[in-house]
């Protein structure tokens, strides 16, 4: 029997640290994507991303000089090391008014993907699980042309779109899902963000077609080429038309920024959109008014954040505002994207917090349903799941008044004791998909009867009992007829630690114990079976 024992004590020995690993009472829930969960990140500068995009070199008296140029981005990644696919990806336009030297066409830009601003949003969100990206755009317009003024916003969005279609078109090379891009800018980058969402293609301004023999026709919104990779790091590829991906983002950001025309909103593109704004803003006016007014008398006028909040409202269209009192633009503490003395201010964690809980929302799988009993005893184990579980997602359980005894707390369908001493009990379940995004909770009740004098097996294939259950200080272990009278009953608390092995050799035998009030798990292996059951100490 000496044998027999050391045998079945090595069995119990890998028993206890299977159980001692899994057993709790909730599973293990992502944090990504709303704090920091990665030390260090990969960052790759200026990947080409639009090749030989005309840009604005000159621009004065009706017409406009171009030359071709690459556009480029700032690409931030989490560590090689990162096991998740399909993640979500956030594109950001920086600032400065699409502005060139003394508002002319020029090779100094006053605002560039380079601004402090940008570059921590990304840097940030890259750290939080997202694959980001500072874009550069085409900038520059005659400050003495309203025309050439749209004409710039025009070739922004274009830009933003060819930067959309371009992780589209490469979506396996970044290990992202195509189907969540967001997109988002502070002031001249939000109008680039705004128009190349909601302006159709059939929504074309008159400004951008053909002009003259030197303002030429600037294409369609979503006309950009955009290069198709063939290498990663250093980044080799080729522009092709990437019109059989769509340009729309999953959703949108807008940091102080503003529409040129709210009837844009009623066109067939859409998506949700978060705004933030200053109310006293000077340089974009929560209102309808010409932006830069007392410097650029030339500037068209667009609808700031509070008149988008009421047409989008009238549209049905998702959007969050955030109209901050008395504050002006940038007033997360940058100038023209260049951080001021003891900025970031305060405000900054709160936009970047609720900028990544409003993206959150817009990529969750759906709930899921649970299935399983909706009255259960204390102390006997039952079974939940998951209805039509999805593949390559798992599960994040979590049970009051009761504990996972599964082996696996992440899976589909797992078995829960619960407590005896309660009435009811919540089963709670999120799903997380392969992107480690959490479904919203699904919470179903669970009446719980009385445990105080129920005798009972775990279920149908046990073959004994424990009476009385509950107990002070001793119970008899009882076998059934059919029952091998030879085998190890072992006891161990509800995290598989091993207290007593007792050595069973008749039908019934009556076991005294001097243990704290709770429950224990009872497992009595025998040449037959393993069976389990649940005794608790009042």
């Amino acid at each position: 029997m000496g044998k027999y024992i050391r045998c079945f004590k090595g069995l119990l020995l890998f028993a206890a640290l299977f159980y001692a690993s899994y057993l709790q009472a909730q599973g293990d829930c992502s944090k990504r994507y709303s704090s920091k969960i990665f030390n260090a990140i990969q960052v790759f500068r200026n990947v080409v991303y639009s090749k030989n995009a005309p840009k604005l070199i000159a621009a004065s008296l009706g017409s406009e000089t171009v030359i071709g140029k690459d556009l480029v981005m700032d690409i931030f990644m989490p560590p090689p090391t990162d096991s998740v696919s399909g993640r979500p990806v956030v594109i950001i336009a920086h600032g400065g008014g699409y502005i060139d030297v003394a508002f002319m066409g020029g090779s100094l830009l006053v605002g560039t993907k380079d601004n402090d601003d940008v570059q921590a949003l990304c840097d940030t969100f890259a750290h939080w699980g997202y694959v980001t990206a500072c874009i550069e755009y085409r900038t520059g317009f005659d400050v003495a042309s309203t025309t050439s003024i749209k004409r710039a916003v025009w070739r922004g969005a274009q830009d933003m779109s060819a930067a959309i279609r371009f992780f589209r078109k490469n979506a396996s090379w970044f290990n992202i899902d195509p189907d969540r891009i967001f997109i988002g800018g502070s002031s001249a980058g939000a109008f680039c963000a705004i128009h190349s969402t909601f302006a159709d293609n059939n929504e074309r301004i008159p400004e951008t077609f053909q002009q003259s023999i030197f303002m030429t026709d600037l294409g369609a919104m979503h006309s950009r080429p955009v290069v198709e990779l063939t290498g990663f790091n250093p980044f080799t590829g080729n522009n092709t038309a990437a019109n059989n991906v769509d340009s729309l983002p999953t959703a949108l950001v807008s940091y102080w920024g503003a529409i040129a025309d709210t009837a844009f909103f009623a066109g067939n593109n859409k998506a949700p959109i978060r705004m933030f704004h200053g109310s006293s803003d000077p340089v974009v006016s929560v209102q309808c008014a010409r932006p830069f007014a007392s410097v650029v008398f030339t500037a068209p006028v667009c609808c700031g954040s509070e008149i988008m909040d009421i047409a989008l409202n009238s549209r049905n269209i998702p959007h969050q505002l955030s109209l901050e009192p008395g504050q002006g633009h940038e007033y997360w503490g940058a100038l023209n994207g260049i951080w001021q003395p003891n900025s970031p201010n305060n405000f900054w964690t709160a936009i970047i917090e609720s900028t990544a809980a409003f993206f959150y929302e817009y990529m969750r799988p759906a709930s899921p349903q649970i299935l399983g009993p909706n009255v259960c005893a204390p102390n006997i184990i039952y079974s939940f799941s998951i209805a039509n579980p999805q593949p390559g997602s798992d599960y994040c359980w979590e049970i009051n008044s009761g504990n996972i005894v599964s082996a696996n707390i992440n899976a589909s369908t797992i078995d829960v004791i619960f407590n005896s001493g309660q009435i009811a009990a919540n089963v709670k379940c999120s799903e997380r998909d392969k992107a480690d995004v959490l479904s919203l909770q699904r919470i179903k009740g669970v009446n719980i009867g009385n445990a105080v004098g129920m005798e009972h097996n775990t279920n149908a294939e046990n073959n004994f009992k424990i009476f009385p259950n509950p107990t002070e200080s001793s119970f008899n272990f009882e076998l059934g007829d059919s029952e091998i009278y030879n085998g190890l009953l072992i006891i161990t608390d509800l995290l598989g630690k091993e207290l007593v092995i007792i050595e069973i050799d008749k039908k019934v035998t009556q076991i005294s114990l001097n243990y704290p009030k709770g429950n224990y798990i009872l497992r009595y292996f025998s040449g037959k079976t393993i069976q389990n059951n649940i005794l608790s100490i009042k």
